[in-house]
């Protein structure tokens, strides 16, 4: 799996559309958790990768949120066995 928060397209790579994702809370889980719905969109479209990764989080008192956005790309002679939500592409061995 790549993920990249550089906005430059590798070469021969499709760009796919923009993924966002967003969940409540700002803790040690939202981020992850955050990510793995990110991944999921990104996946149903064909990525092989996400650039320009970007987060925000908002902490205000009543609506604390962890929020992502990226472009799903699709890289030149990606293998479909190695998109970004495959068990094989995660190198912490985690199957999101």
């Amino acid at each position: 799996m790549r993920i990249s928060s550089l906005n430059a397209l590798p070469a021969g790579a499709t760009e796919l559309g923009v993924v966002y994702a967003s969940v409540e809370g700002v803790n040690e889980h939202s981020f992850e958790e955050c990510l793995h719905e990110l991944i999921e969109k990104a996946d149903k479209l064909g990525a092989t990768a996400l650039v320009a990764l970007q987060l925000a989080q908002s902490q205000f008192q009543w609506n604390q949120r962890t929020s992502l956005l990226a472009t799903a790309i699709r890289e030149a002679g990606a293998e479909a066995a190695h998109t970004i939500g495959s068990p094989a592409a995660h190198t912490d061995g985690s199957r999101r």
